[in-house]
């Protein structure tokens, strides 16, 4: 435990040169602070050596060795919806969260990829692929030695297309590692928010981001990021949807014969508003928490246990994923149609990612190509992409990551659907140039 103290306290003084003077006692302050955490038993003894991270894990996103909160997981669903799951399984969703495994985990352990350098000379972590799973390493050099922390990877959030982060357990508390995987770079980066030159290995992990990257979780409260090891199933899966589905299926089982479907919940049979409210529990930001985490079951009044803020405070923050819905509620077409909802667009039983012929598609139900103003110059084909013009990817300013080389922001498609000018000029120039 001296080492872990020694290694918490270098870790805040290396970072001193890099601030200002005024921050220098906060980090003093903070310093102390690690070394109190580092020297709390619970926190770095007795982890749990479930195999629910090892790397020869079976290839599913989902661990749930009983049924938990009668949830039953989207294996169990396939023999009576086989090719809703077989499509399902392909899509981002479904992988949003995840076992740790050489499939799962984007970034590379390849010893020239393996080490993330850092804009301070004496930091550096190592990402390495061991016999017990997957690691992650600070190594901080001070006074001609060298001090080492690891963490092993036990839960990888993401799906990958702009980057994923990794979780740890320390007992049955949940935390977020320092490293991520950035796709834009193909490479390891600093987790979102994390400064480089640093390193932090005690951000907790709260239900509520769980909320958005898993189906379930045993949650104390909103407060605590401790879970019960063992009684959770990852993935967005069907029942986060559909509700949990042990009655269902014991039912179908008993009454395979019968007529509807009484314990359990198709979206599709939902108000307007109750449908959306399935896609707005992760769609429309954190919100103001009521009760317990996940106890919101679809069909119910979404506010009674998440209450989203109001839409205007929402699309404050521009062009971010979980206020899809807020953006989404200033377009013309939401505002005109009467029944328009998430799934007008998105079949959450496809994998459709990047699908812009297919997209289009479903908004020519309701326009006509002859109704845009670039249909004259570029003809009939310019149908099968209204998206780059109306709905164009832009820049996520409120998600940062730091590398030693500056910031970089995510892209995200944007669901204010309109008229964008500067949008409209690309797409014309890219589309003349493919002409050449």
């Amino acid at each position: 435990m001296e080492a872990i103290a020694k290694k918490a306290f270098v870790k805040n003084w290396l970072v001193l040169e890099m601030w200002p003077l005024p921050k220098i006692f906060t980090l003093l302050i903070a310093g102390l602070i690690s070394i109190a955490q580092a020297l709390e038993p619970a926190e770095y003894e007795g982890r749990a050596q479930s195999g629910n991270s090892r790397r020869d894990t079976a290839q599913t996103p989902v661990y749930f060795p009983k049924e938990i909160a009668s949830y039953i997981g989207p294996e169990a669903c396939e023999p009576c919806h086989q090719d809703k799951y077989e499509g399902f399984v392909q899509t981002a969703h479904y992988s949003t969260s995840r076992l740790p495994a050489a499939h799962s985990i984007a970034g590379s352990f390849a010893p020239e990829d393996a080490t993330m350098w850092t804009r301070n000379p004496n930091l550096w972590f190592e990402m390495s692929a061991r016999d017990d799973g997957f690691y992650q390493t600070v190594n901080i050099w001070d006074n001609n030695q060298l001090h080492e922390h690891s963490e092993r990877i036990d839960i990888v959030t993401g799906s990958g297309k702009i980057g994923q982060t990794y979780l740890y357990w320390k007992g049955k508390h949940l935390y977020e590692l320092p490293i991520s995987y950035w796709a834009a770079s193909d490479k390891w980066i600093n987790s979102p928010g994390y400064l480089d030159g640093q390193a932090v290995f005690n951000r907790p992990v709260g239900p509520r981001c769980l909320e958005c990257h898993a189906t379930y979780f045993e949650a104390e409260s909103y407060e605590r990021n401790a879970y019960g090891q063992g009684e959770f199933m990852l993935g967005i899966s069907c029942e986060r949807c559909h509700g949990p589905g042990a009655e269902h299926a014991k039912n179908q089982r008993l009454n395979p014969d019968g007529a509807g479907a009484p314990y359990i919940t198709h979206p599709g049979d939902l108000s307007r508003q109750r449908l959306i409210e399935v896609c707005a529990q992760c769609h429309s930001g954190p919100g103001i928490m009521h009760g317990l985490p996940f106890t919101y079951r679809p069909g119910e009044n979404l506010n009674k246990y998440v209450e989203p803020e109001p839409h205007d405070v929402q699309n404050k923050i521009g062009v971010h994923s979980n206020n899809q819905v807020a953006r989404l509620s200033l377009s013309t077409c939401f505002q005109q149609s009467e029944d328009m909802t998430c799934i007008s667009c998105h079949n959450p039983h496809a994998p459709e990612r990047g699908e812009r012929a297919l997209f289009s598609a479903r908004c020519l139900e309701c326009h006509i190509v002859e109704d845009c103003g670039m249909e004259p110059e570029l003809g009939h084909d310019i149908g099968d992409n209204c998206i780059d013009c109306h709905m164009p990817g832009r820049q996520d300013a409120t998600t940062q990551v730091q590398g030693s080389s500056g910031i970089d922001l995510p892209t995200m498609p944007e669901h204010l659907i309109g008229i964008y000018p500067d949008a409209t000029q690309l797409f014309m120039a890219q589309r003349a140039a493919a002409r050449q």
